[in-house]
């Protein structure tokens, strides 16, 4: 792991965003209130692990930036969105080094996605460039055998260290989080359930107006 001092801390969280709610913007601002200077939210353009979005691009970046219009140092880009092909992370891990090079940029992602991640296109690219954050729920059953546990035991940090540590850094921290997916607000919007609370207002008006998801 490399240290450096005195670099900007962004946290990297991207996702699908179809559409974004309570939980994704609960979590980026736990990422600005444990110290990352700024936290990037990051639609997939194609997401390579999961079927294509229901929204498009354009309408998913859209809601996006209604939802952190108000939130300090949480912004959306539309990196992935501009390669208009599979999102893989490695690539935009280092589209992001050009953009930041002096910045120390750290990866977040859930239990699920670190289940996987020696799955993942060249992740060791990533780690040559970023440091990697797993947030978990209480009770989640983190990997750590293969080399997923080669790779915690060596580079293994606390949750501070991430913002000095240039890449290389893996964080595990357990995190209780809103049980919200975008999949039940997606269907519930099917059936005509009332989301309030789950989804900004601004979001919500803008789903209705375009009668997403219906």
């Amino acid at each position: 792991m490399k240290s450096v001092n005195k670099a900007s801390s962004i946290a990297i969280l991207g996702g699908t965003f179809d559409p974004v709610h309570i939980g994704h913007l609960r979590i980026a601002v736990r990422l600005r209130e444990a110290g990352f200077d700024q936290v990037l939210l990051i639609p997939n353009c194609v997401p390579p692990h999961r079927e294509q979005p229901a929204a498009t691009a354009e309408q998913r970046l859209c809601m996006l930036e209604l939802a952190a219009a108000e939130l300090d140092g949480i912004e959306p880009s539309d990196i992935e969105l501009s390669q208009e092909d599979t999102s893989y992370s490695a690539r935009t891990v280092a589209l992001l080094k050009t953009q930041y090079p002096q910045a120390n940029l750290t990866w977040v992602m859930g239990t699920d996605a670190w289940n996987g991640f020696d799955r993942w296109k060249s992740p060791e690219d990533i780690l040559s460039k970023a440091n990697v954050l797993v947030i978990s729920r209480p009770g989640d059953e983190a990997r750590k055998d293969g080399w997923l546990g080669q790779i915690f035991d060596k580079n293994h940090c606390s949750l501070n260290s991430l913002h000095e540590t240039q890449h290389g850094a893996v964080c595990h921290q357990a995190w209780p989080e809103l049980d919200i997916s975008a999949s039940d607000l997606r269907q519930a919007l099917k059936q005509g359930d009332n989301i309030a609370f789950l989804t900004p207002h601004p979001v919500l008006e803008y789903i209705k107006e375009h009668q997403l998801y219906r």
